[in-house]
């Protein structure tokens, strides 16, 4: 699985840059800039403006005594689309904008949801109280120097 990610890192710059260049053949070039750099704010502007929303949702139903794991899982969609959008091309852009979209996010979650196993009696803390170690110790007393000495500067 690990040496997929790699590949898909590596070949994901070639595919983005083959795309510019096929767009640019078909739309031009000063389209492809325009449709970049239009992502690019629209990814700014989801990090900025959905973000904050979706923040404030969580909060909300926190209040209410709700656990907010919808909310968690659409904001991280939405800060991973915001990247998406960000990044240069029209590939990351495309996974971005499908990001967007709450019945792709659905999907996901509950594609998750099935990998997720749940462990019955796992615990995150400590199971029956405080640990105590038991074992021996001597307390040492720090022996004063002799009164006679003189302190000599370097």
């Amino acid at each position: 699985m690990g040496w997929l990610i790699g590949v898909a890192v590596l070949a994901l710059p070639v595919m983005e840059i083959m795309a510019w260049i096929r767009a640019a053949e078909v739309i031009g070039a000063w389209s492809v800039i325009g449709l970049t750099v239009a992502a690019v704010l629209l990814g700014t502007a989801i990090l900025r403006n959905l973000g904050l929303a979706v923040l404030l949702n969580a909060r909300a139903r926190l209040q209410q005594g709700e656990v907010p794991l919808q909310a968690a899982f659409d904001g991280l969609f939405l800060a991973a689309s915001g990247v998406l959008l960000i990044l240069p091309g029209f590939i990351s852009d495309a996974l971005g904008l499908l990001l967007l979209l709450p019945p792709v996010r659905r999907l996901i979650r509950e594609q998750m949801a099935l990998r997720l196993v749940v462990m019955p009696g796992a615990s995150t803390g400590p199971a029956s109280g405080p640990v105590t170690i038991d074992g021996d110790y001597t307390v040492v007393e720090p022996e004063p120097p002799p009164a006679d000495t003189k302190h000599l500067e370097p």
